[in-house]
C-alpha cells in the first residue's frame, strides 16, 4: 500500500513537538488524556506528583498534528494510553487517521478495559489496533482499581479478542495487595486466552511514591518471578518489567537504597521508543521527568 502523503500534507506544521530530539525513536507512547475513572493507589502516571503535566491537554487537531509530524520522522509504532484512553472523546477518529497516515504500522491501544464496548472492539478490530488490557487482580480487583468493578469484563475482553483473531495483551501491576493471587491472575489471563503477559513491581513514583506500603521489596520481586516460572506450561508468553524506580530521574537515597535492583540491563529510554505527554511535549519514557 502506498504511503497517503496528500493526508500529511493537508496538516498544519505550525507548532514543533517541545524537547523531541534530532534521533527520532521508532515507537511512541501517546498520553492522550490525564483523565481516568479508576483510582488504582499505585498508578505511576507523572501527572499524580507533577499536577503541571496535565493542566495543559490537547485538542484532537493537536493531536493529529503530533502523529503526522511523528509519522513523517518514521515512526511506525503507537501506543494510545493515558490515564483512560478511551475517556478521550474523539479517540475513535484519532485511531482512523491514524491508520489511514500509517496502513502498515502496528497501533496499539491500552486501556483498563472498563469503557469498551463490543461495538468499539468492532471497529477497532477491523483498525487492525491491537489491544493492550491491564488485569490488576482476582478477588484484589477492586483494592487494585479503586473501584466496584471486577475483573469479569476483562477477561471476556480477552475472550473475545481471541476470537476475533486478534488476541489481546495483560499488564498486571504486582503489589502487595495483589502478589498473593499472582498465579491466578496469570493462569486466569492465559485461560482467557491473553496472546502476551507482562508482569512488573508497583513502581515508586505518581501515586506510588506516598503509597511505599504497597511497594515489594526487591527480594519479594524476586519471589514473585520464582512463582510465575514455576507454573506449569499454560503456552502463553510472558515477560518481566524489571524497574521498580526509574533510574533516569534524580531519587533520594532512601529510595534508592530500598527499591533499587541490582544488575539491570542498560536503559534504553529515548532510544527504541518515547512519549508525548498530554500537554504534547516529549519524554524519553513514562517514568522521566526533567523538571527536578
Amino acid at each position: 500500500m502506498r504511503f497517503p502523503f496528500n493526508i500529511l500534507k493537508k496538516q498544519k506544521f505550525t507548532e514543533e513537538i517541545r524537547n523531541l530530539p534530532p534521533d527520532v525513536p521508532c515507537a511512541f507512547t501517546l498520553e492522550i488524556t490525564p483523565r481516568c475513572n479508576y483510582h488504582c493507589p499505585y498508578c505511576y502516571c507523572l501527572w499524580h506528583e507533577f499536577p503541571a503535566m496535565a493542566e495543559k491537554t490537547l485538542s484532537l487537531e493537536e493531536w493529529k498534528n503530533i502523529i503526522s509530524i511523528l509519522v513523517r520522522q518514521k515512526v511506525c509504532d503507537f501506543v494510545f494510553s493515558g490515564g483512560e484512553a478511551l475517556l478521550f472523546p474523539q479517540l475513535t477518529e484519532l485511531l482512523i487517521f491514524t491508520r489511514r497516515v500509517l496502513p502498515s504500522g502496528r497501533l496499539v491501544l491500552f486501556t483498563n478495559g472498563s469503557l469498551l464496548t463490543d461495538e468499539l472492539l468492532q471497529k477497532y478490530n477491523k483498525l487492525k489496533i491491537d489491544i493492550a488490557v491491564s488485569l490488576q487482580g482476582i478477588g484484589s480487583y477492586r483494592q487494585m482499581t479503586g473501584t466496584d468493578h471486577s475483573c469479569r469484563k476483562i477477561l471476556n475482553l480477552l475472550r473475545q479478542c481471541r476470537a476475533s483473531g486478534r488476541p489481546g495483551s495483560v499488564s498486571t501491576v504486582v503489589t502487595q495487595l495483589n502478589r498473593h493471587e499472582i498465579c491466578d491472575i496469570f493462569l486466569a489471563a492465559a485461560e482467557a486466552g491473553a496472546g502476551f503477559i507482562q508482569l512488573g513491581p508497583m513502581m515508586v513514583q505518581g501515586k506510588g511514591r506516598s503509597r511505599k506500603d504497597l511497594a515489594l521489596s526487591p527480594e519479594e520481586w524476586q519471589e514473585v518471578k520464582e512463582q510465575i516460572r514455576n507454573m506449569k506450561n499454560c503456552h502463553t508468553p510472558y515477560g518481566f518489567c524489571e524497574e521498580m524506580i526509574c533510574h533516569c530521574r534524580k531519587q533520594p537515597e532512601e529510595i534508592l537504597q530500598n527499591f533499587a535492583l541490582p544488575e539491570l540491563p542498560p536503559c534504553s529510554a529515548g532510544k527504541r521508543s518515547g512519549v508525548i505527554s498530554p500537554d504534547g511535549s516529549y519524554r524519553k519514557c513514562l517514568h522521566y521527568i526533567d523538571s527536578e
